[in-house]
């Protein structure tokens, strides 16, 4: 439903909903959303999506429905002088306009403008018509989407969101902004709703169950002139799960039901959407995917409004509306958002452990994630609490990727107008990156950017006590991310079926079981093998890394079987007694050469072609090679349906020719003619 308003009648008419969209899929998905839209110049509009999803939580925990109110300055616009006598402060231009607003209820207060707006100066203040509380700056906001996205289309541009409390009966909000921008300006009141479950998420996010690491607070270089207490790191015990996804449009990573093994580090407690009361009707496209983490992106929200720790959910479920109703993103721009009392929560939808796309720093959302911190850290500094968990959520998230943060990473730009550097310029950054240095921003604050050092020495503090595995042995023996293997594409994850573990990576993956320890395959190789089921599949886990053969071939061993690929050939599997005597005869390097096919079952046998001849298999007969003319001369009697059966001798020499002997006889070919000749028993 859509409600219009004029003056002070309010009819109520109805309107498609804003692009629900239909399908999701795993690994990469967009999905078509939602136009934007630009408000009408002229009225109020509210948007209403209500939603009563179930929540983990526990029965009742139904989010109500959350409004969003637009509304047109253009024909409220007063001069300045004329509303409370005051002139223009300095850095305001002379011809600056005060627009006063009667609202209706709302927490949460954004100003937004047509896509490529160059708006400059914007105030707001709240009141009731007689008292004022202080003029607050809304700068534009210096997120968004990668720019040529989808997403990015769809956009308008805004100022970032501020959080003002309840505005009650008779409030009214007045925005002083420059004259040539009120015709297309629009003030945006969110009210983000009320779920039965903030105080119990907020209970659950928040409790301190586990002591802090004995290192937490011990080294020189980690400590806080904040004036607080160390505050204890959560516990890795996720309040939520992530609820299901929109249906999918193409292959999506897999879920976060998948349980990383223990190379990773023990995850924080993060409170998933559901926690704070997400409505998912509101998400304007399926999420979009990385193939990898390289980088994590530390930001703040910049939002100079003051909120309690119960205030959290709503905060943050209005920073969801107005980043998708009001500046028309698919979803909540940020992959995480920590509030200032240490709670971490999840931002972006797609799964808190996959390489999920969001709109957090233009030009660089690829190959990064966004923590942001719930708050303006120009002049203030962020919590210890609030720092902690930045660190704690950043290392984490970093060790499913097998990323170090005391590294650099290599990312390239896609450009924007926040971007400090032109599409496609390859830019070397630290691991653990503000904003500011990607982006033409002060974000996380002039205070915040001191916190820098600290977030990245507590980052790689924590990951110096990340357990090992195999997998990620193995992957720092073959080079790491600057190998044939490349950065992770997702976590390292139990396998479903046999006992073991994998991780993929940009160039392959790694299988690990107790049997074959960890080996790497990839490429054709790997896509044969998850034809045959991978690991479940008759071949098993492989027993060694894929290797080198001749003619520019590879191969890769398993439990069950080998994988043979050529450029001329492509990739076979070769397994059992063929196997055997293949090996015998010298692999690819003798007169066969590589499969053509992969092994082919027969009623009574089994056999593989090569590019020099074939070797069949009858329980009856073992596995023998046939090749040549002679083999030609068997395909045309019918090979093994013939009167001759299956072979039971490789060729051998005899006077004047080669021979080979069959069930039901021989065939000899003769040098000095060519000719075949049969002889039945």
């Amino acid at each position: 439903m859509r409600w219009t308003r004029n003056d002070s009648r309010t009819t109520t008419e109805p309107a498609g909903q804003a692009a629900a969209v239909r399908g999701v899929s795993r690994r990469l998905a967009l999905a078509a959303g939602g136009s934007a839209g630009v408000l009408s110049l002229l009225s109020p509009l509210h948007s209403r999506a209500a939603t009563a999803t179930g929540s983990a939580l526990g029965p009742g925990a139904v989010t109500s429905s959350g409004t969003t109110q637009a509304y047109s300055l253009a024909d409220a616009a007063v001069r300045l002088a004329g509303t409370d006598g005051a002139a223009a402060p300095a850095g305001l231009a002379e011809d600056t306009v005060t627009v006063t607003i009667a609202v209706d209820g709302g927490r949460m207060l954004g100003v937004t403008f047509p896509r490529g707006t160059r708006a400059s100066e914007v105030e707001v203040r709240t009141g009731d018509g007689r008292t004022w509380d202080a003029w607050t700056a809304l700068p534009l906001s210096d997120n968004e989407p990668d720019a040529g996205s989808a997403e990015a289309r769809r956009t308008v541009t805004a100022s970032d969101p501020l959080w003002v409390g309840h505005l009650g009966a008779g409030a009214q909000v007045q925005v002083r902004l420059p004259r040539a921008d009120v015709a297309t300006a629009r003030l945006h009141v969110v009210d983000p709703g009320v779920a039965a479950g903030d105080a119990r998420a907020v209970r659950l996010v928040h409790s301190r169950r586990a002591a802090a690491p004995a290192a937490a607070a011990t080294p020189q270089e980690l400590s806080l002139d904040t004036g607080e207490e160390p505050v204890a790191p959560v516990v890795p015990d996720p309040v939520l799960p992530v609820p299901a996804p929109l249906a999918p449009t193409a292959p999506e990573p897999a879920p976060v039901a998948e349980e990383p093994v223990s190379k990773a580090l023990a995850q924080p407690r993060i409170g998933s959407r559901e926690a704070w009361g997400a409505d998912e009707t509101l998400r304007r496209a399926a999420a979009a995917y990385s193939t990898t983490i390289k980088a994590a992106v530390v930001h703040h929200t910049a939002d100079k409004g003051s909120y309690s720790q119960g205030d959290v959910p709503a905060v943050i479920r209005g920073m969801y509306r107005y980043h998708t109703v009001s500046q028309g993103w698919s979803d909540l721009g940020y992959n995480f958002v920590v509030d200032r009392f240490g709670g971490i929560w999840e931002g972006r939808a797609g799964g808190i452990t996959q390489a999920v796309i969001g709109a957090h720093a233009g030009g660089f959302n690829t190959d990064t994630f966004g923590v942001s911190m719930m708050g303006d850290f120009t002049s203030t500094a962020p919590t210890q609490a609030m720092l902690e968990s930045v660190a704690q959520v950043i290392a984490w998230k970093l060790s499913l990727y097998n990323v170090k943060s005391g590294g650099s990473a290599q990312l390239l730009s896609a450009g924007g107008g926040t971007s400090r550097y032109k599409a496609g310029t390859a830019v070397t950054m630290p691991v653990v990156m503000a904003h500011r240095d990607v982006g033409f921003t002060a974000c996380p604050g002039n205070t915040g950017i001191t916190k820098m050092g600290w977030i990245r020495n507590r980052v790689d503090q924590l990951l110096q006590g990340a357990p090992t595995s195999p997998i990620a042995a193995k992957y720092a023996q073959s080079g790491g991310r600057a190998g044939s293997l490349g950065g992770s594409s997702g976590p390292e994850t139990k396998t479903p079926g046999r006992p073991g573990a994998y991780q993929h990576f940009q160039g392959g993956s790694i299988y690990w079981s107790q049997a074959t320890g960890a080996q790497i395959v990839k490429g054709a190789i790997r896509d044969r093998w998850a034809s045959f089921g991978s690991e479940n599949g008759y071949l098993g886990f492989p027993t060694r890394d894929e290797g080198p053969a001749a003619a520019g071939g590879a191969y890769s061993h398993f439990q069950g079987g080998s994988i043979y690929w050529s450029p001329a050939t492509g990739a076979h599997v070769v397994r059992g007694a063929i196997r055997d005597k293949w090996s015998a005869l010298g692999w690819e390097r003798s007169f066969l050469g590589f499969p053509t096919t992969s092994e082919i079952p027969l009623p009574r046998g089994a056999f593989n072609h090569f590019q020099g001849g074939s070797i069949y298999w009858s329980a009856a007969t073992g596995a023998k090679s046939v090749r040549g003319a002679i083999r030609d001369a068997w395909a045309a009697q019918g090979w093994e349906n013939g009167r001759l059966g299956y072979p039971t001798s490789d060729e051998y020499d005899v006077s004047g020719g080669r021979r080979s002997d069959f069930q039901g006889g021989s065939l000899t070919w003769h040098a000095a003619t060519g000719a075949v000749t049969k002889a039945l028993k």
